[in-house]
């Protein structure tokens, strides 16, 4: 059977459509090696804002913790009405699962978007995200990340050249420092021009080497055991006695741990500690006291500063201060009167008659009690003498 014109259209259709299927299979498959597409992958979305993009476009890629993970869908200015010092918004699309586990076990709410760039002289830039903790939470689509943005190289170039302007600042002081120094002047001047601290020093650098030369003959003499400080050194009989000492301290340390002796009793022996309580209660219980005697003592000031009782009006009564003065003037005319010999006092002190007669009296009385004492004497050794019996009849 011949070939018609409608059987040949339709064969040439399904070639072409099976060349079609073929060319788009093998696109497919060309762009999902590359990993940049897969329409089958599901996506989630997060948002990051900066203060400016400086070199981040679309299509960059996002990292976790240095793993692709997605890219950059849009970078976008905010409203200008924003109050926020981030000004432009990255929209980020990132895989929903990394190693069969959802992504957001990963990014949490505490992770960061940094901006950082590609290499040191690129100004592209990715954005890497730090893996989130357990504190944090899952986020969600359109999440806000936080975000930091590393030091690029324009910053890196701001900053070397305000450093530099900085030293071209210090270098010219310290160019008038050095020609100075040049001349002489100043003390770092004279450090560099003046001859005589340089002899100077290299005396002091020979008294030094000659001085380290003694220090070595003295140790050379201590390592040989010569001197009081070698014979300490080198001396075994030292090392022997210093052993002895230490042995009798040890036996002192063991006595007194067990209560032998005066001083072992004195830290072992709890009666003595009982009696030291004891008395150390005592001694609060009289300080008590003693505290409220200084109280009593205290108030009885305060009432005698105040003229109360007895003893304040002797100190703060004027009418009885005037009383006393006016009796101790008395006294004194009294006493006065007794000088001059007027009154009985005045003649008992100043007449000498009265002085000779009690005087005559006195000798009187010792002559009467001189007699009454032979009398009593003569009693004694012969009382017949004074006794007389008469004996009358009738």
């Amino acid at each position: 059977m011949p070939v018609t014109q409608r059987n040949l259209g339709f064969k040439a259709l399904r070639v072409g459509i099976f060349v079609a299927l073929t060319l788009i299979s093998l696109a497919f498959l060309i762009i999902n090696a590359s990993g940049d597409f897969n329409p089958f992958e599901k996506k989630l979305r997060l948002r990051a804002r900066f203060a400016n993009a400086d070199g981040l476009r679309p299509g960059a890629e996002v990292q976790l913790a240095g793993i692709v993970i997605g890219r950059v869908e849009d970078v976008r200015f905010l409203p200008p009405d924003d109050t926020q010092t981030a000004k432009v918004e990255a929209v980020l699309s990132v895989s929903a699962e990394i190693d069969d586990r959802p992504i957001t076990e990963r990014i949490r709410t505490d992770s960061t978007a940094q901006l950082i760039a590609t290499s040191v002289l690129a100004n592209d830039k990715i954005i890497n995200i730090t893996p989130g903790t357990a504190k944090g939470d899952p986020v969600s689509e359109n999440h806000i990340l936080e975000s930091s943005t590393a030091i690029s190289i324009n910053q890196l170039t701001q900053t070397g050249n305000d450093l530099l302007n900085q030293i071209n600042k210090l270098s010219i002081p310290v160019n008038e420092i050095l020609n100075k120094a040049n001349r002489g002047e100043g003390t770092l001047g004279k450090i560099i021009n003046d001859e005589s601290l340089y002899e100077n020093l290299d005396n002091t650098i020979n008294e030094t080497r000659l001085t380290m030369i003694k220090l070595q003959k003295t140790l050379d003499q201590i390592n040989s055991g010569k001197g009081t400080a070698g014979k300490l050194l080198t001396d075994p009989s030292l090392y022997d006695s210093l052993n002895k000492t230490v042995a009798q301290l040890e036996a002192i340390s063991t006595n007194l741990q067990q209560g032998r002796g005066t001083a072992g009793k004195l830290l072992n022996d709890e009666k003595l500690y009982n009696n030291a309580n004891d008395a150390i209660n005592e001694i609060r219980l009289l300080a008590g006291k003693l505290d409220k005697t200084l109280q009593e003592l205290n108030q009885l000031l305060s009432d005698i500063n105040q003229g109360k009782g007895t003893f304040g009006k002797l100190l703060k009564d004027e009418a009885l201060y005037q009383d006393l003065r006016s009796s101790i003037s008395k006294i004194d005319l009294l006493l006065a009167d007794m000088r001059s010999g007027k009154g009985t006092v005045g003649k008992l002190l100043t007449d000498e008659t009265l002085y000779n007669n009690l005087s005559q009296t006195a000798a009187n009385v010792n002559q009467f009690s001189s007699e009454g004492t032979k009398l009593l004497n003569d009693f004694r050794q012969n009382p017949k003498k004074f006794l007389t019996i008469r004996l009358k009849l009738f």
